[in-house]
């Protein structure tokens, strides 16, 4: 234990040991790891508060990713009983890293996009999807600048669009929603996180996998319900050569979504642009049912 008179350094040093070991047990990925990373963050914490961490931004980066972490495994290892101590770690971290010079060092901003996604998705378990919206918004502007340029970037950049396209999925379902106005919107985040993960995993040793297959099993569903006539196409864009889940989440959903065709005879008006749109959307998507199970 450091005495109360150690240095401003030592307390410093003795804070970044616990991250690091805070880090360490966070890999590990077990419950037990994880309570004890929570320790490790507490420590590192109560040791950053007894510096002056506004006057040397590098501490207070470090400061604001503890309080990040914090928040992260309260939310984690204890759902939303914790939320009040979760989002107050949060809000401490924004307030920490928003003040801090993103250039040379990117971290701050990395940092705090991070925090906001977190904060975004525990919202979302409260149910608060409005505030939820707005906070995965906020960490996206952060992020996508450098999306193409930084592989760290790009999974920040995605985690941002996942929170934010859970919030608008639970908007778009209220009995209140602009469904046309906000399915747009989710459909150009699903649209900008596929193409995204094109890019990066054109890269040797990269994959997005499970996001990739997230984004395309919401964008199916929700080009299914919302715009049917781009749905052949948003398959055909996205699908990986080859690959059987995709294959059959995308089956699925042209099965579902011909088995809602009248039966012959049943009413569609002749001429009229909505059936003439539905018309050809069930079209496209026979044609391409046929080629997938050739």
């Amino acid at each position: 234990m450091l005495p109360a008179n150690a240095t401003s350094l030592e307390l410093r040093d003795r804070a970044v040991a616990w991250m690091n070991r805070g880090h360490e047990l966070l890999l590990r990925d077990d419950k037990g790891s994880l309570g004890g990373a929570l320790d490790a963050y507490n420590e590192a914490i109560a040791l950053f508060r007894r510096v002056s961490v506004v006057e040397n931004p590098a501490w207070a980066n470090s400061f604001g990713a503890a309080l990040m972490n914090r928040g992260q495994l309260l939310h984690r290892l204890h759902g939303v009983t914790q939320a009040a101590l979760a989002l107050a770690a949060f809000d401490e971290a924004a307030a920490l890293l928003r003040g801090l010079p993103s250039d040379p060092n990117p971290w701050p901003r990395r940092n705090l996009t991070g925090t906001l996604v977190n904060r975004a998705n525990l919202l979302l378990d409260l149910n608060q999807f409005d505030s939820a919206e707005l906070v995965a918004r906020e960490a996206l502007v952060l992020a996508a600048p450098h999306e193409r340029v930084e592989l760290v970037d790009a999974d920040l950049a995605l985690k941002a669009r996942r929170a934010l396209g859970d919030a608008l999925g639970r908007l778009l379902v209220l009995p209140v929603a602009d469904q046309d106005g906000i399915a747009r919107q989710a459909s150009d985040i699903v649209d900008d996180a596929l193409a995204l993960i094109r890019h990066w995993s054109a890269q040797p040793g990269v994959s997005f996998y499970l996001l990739a297959m997230r984004f395309f099993r919401y964008g199916v569903q929700l080009y299914r319900f919302h715009q049917p006539h781009f749905l052949a196409e948003f398959i055909v864009e996205n699908l990986p050569p080859g690959d059987p889940e995709f294959k059959t989440i995308a089956l699925e959903v042209i099965d579902a979504t011909l088995a809602d065709r009248p039966a012959p005879g049943e009413f569609l008006t002749v001429g009229d642009p909505a059936s003439e749109r539905r018309r050809q959307a069930w079209n496209e998507l026979s044609t391409l049912r046929t080629r997938l199970t050739a």
